[in-house]
């Protein structure tokens, strides 16, 4: 693998160390996009202005003034005059109008906001943007669900009486000046009023935020409960994330010319099939002691989940084995999936079905854990009831009966699965496993 990226690099002629990362990938079996070289001229200015800032003091945010409250006039002199003490009956009261402060003004290198369809190289442009900036550079790179599992913890944690959200972001400032933010996704009006409070206070710091989505800006939690609490803040993403449009329906890479490693995915769940994964998760662990039914600590919450079996292979490195009902039956969440992916080099999961409507909830929970195991690029080896292609291929899952959300998880899962199941996503974690595990790509 080395000697593949030394190659894809021999005869390019690089100055900026964007292009450089980029060139690095070994090809194959990565090939050079014009969407994403286009990408990567845009975001080759962002990075250049972060880096320019890095020193910069934390700008002191602008907060304009709260609008006038409009006000009921007395009757005039003359008016007094012609009609003398004359009582005038009170109008009925009218409700009163809230009128909304402004938000603080940005003051922060512009940012961007990749949007395309799954498999189109978003991630991975993401991922060096990251993996190319200097050493010690105060940066965050985060998936979604890890981001919001702590944002949520950072505002129960602040003081009664103060702007949550404008701590919030003092504190962000003081320790990182840029966000890089994998799969932006709002799905409930929590998350809504977050994303719109807390981006507004890190812009007015100074702070830059670079997220992909597969979402347009104006699409973004798109039917959703009281949107219109977020339907201002749109043109402000849009202004100050300059958007790279890499198309919705761009090509999934993770599908093309993978190829497959049978070795590592296994159908159905019949006796050979289960030997054979078995046996795979015994001679990785061969010469380690296997653990059973281990309690991994979930920090910050007071309690654990179990792991069924666990050990190390050959290189030490950590591996667990899970079932199906074991991280998508019990009611586990983002911060459960970010502690085993973490945790752990290599997961094993047997006993996963086919998916059909009633498993909805389960569905959900794999296709969050399945995003959280590929954001930290852990291996995972997986034992269906039919082929990884065919799990969702259920008559009555058509995309045209589902909102947009379910729409995208749907194609997100299957994308990551078909690279996951690949020698190209090896290729991934030998390269970027080690920085998904630093401390800057864990925790806000």
């Amino acid at each position: 693998l080395a000697m593949a990226v030394l190659h894809s690099r021999m005869d390019q002629e690089v100055v900026h160390p964007l292009e450089g990362s980029y060139h690095c990938l070994p090809k194959p079996p990565f090939r050079s996009d014009p969407k994403q070289l286009a990408a990567i001229g845009i975001l080759k200015d962002v990075f250049d202005e972060v880096v320019a800032a890095r020193f910069r003091p934390i700008p002191v945010p602008v907060q304009a003034p709260k609008p006038k409250q409009p006000e009921r006039q007395a009757p005039g002199m003359l008016a007094s005059m012609f009609w003398g003490a004359k009582k005038v009956q009170p109008a009925a009261a009218k409700p009163t109008q809230v009128v909304e402060r402004p938000p603080p003004r940005p003051n922060a290198p512009r940012g961007a906001y990749i949007y395309g369809g799954c498999g189109c190289g978003k991630t991975v442009l993401l991922d060096l943007f990251f993996r190319s900036l200097p050493d010690d550079f105060p940066a965050r790179r985060l998936h979604w669900h890890e981001f919001i599992r702590d944002a949520f913890r950072s505002m129960h944690g602040q003081p009664s009486g103060e702007n949550v959200f404008a701590a919030m972001a003092a504190k962000m400032a003081r320790e990182f000046r840029v966000l890089l933010l994998d799969e932006l996704l709002v799905t409930h009006i929590s998350e809504a009023i977050l994303v719109k409070n807390l981006f507004r206070h890190m812009w007015a710091r100074g702070m830059t935020i670079v997220t992909t989505s597969n979402y347009l800006p104006e699409e973004l939690y798109a039917n959703g409960f009281n949107r219109d609490q977020f339907v201002s803040f749109i043109p402000e993403l849009a202004a100050q994330c300059q958007v790279i449009n890499m198309g919705g329906d761009a090509t999934d890479y993770r599908k093309e010319d993978m190829g497959c490693d049978e070795s590592i995915f296994f159908h159905p769940l019949d006796a050979d099939a289960t030997a054979s994964f078995n046996d795979a998760f015994e001679r990785m662990v061969a010469g380690s002691e296997v653990e059973r039914d281990v309690d991994l600590p979930i920090p910050e919450e007071k309690r654990s989940i179990r792991v069924p079996a666990s050990g190390s292979d050959r290189q030490g490195a950590r591996v667990a084995k899970f079932s199906f009902q074991d991280v998508c039956v019990q009611n586990l969440g983002r911060t459960d999936y970010s502690m085993i992916a973490e945790r752990y080099n290599t997961v094993f999961v047997e006993g996963v079905p086919k998916f059909h409507p009633d498993l909805g909830t389960e569905f959900q929970r794999f296709v969050t854990f399945t995003e959280t195991l590929y954001g930290k690029k852990v291996v995972l080896y997986l034992q269906s009831e039919v082929h990884t292609d065919l799990l969702f291929e259920d008559e009555r899952l058509q995309t045209e009966i589902m909102d947009l959300n379910e729409a995208w998880a749907f194609r997100r899962c299957s994308s990551r699965l078909a690279e996951m199941r690949s020698p190209k996503y090896r290729h991934m974690v030998w390269l970027l496993r080690n920085h998904m595990l630093q401390e800057s790509a864990t925790h806000l």
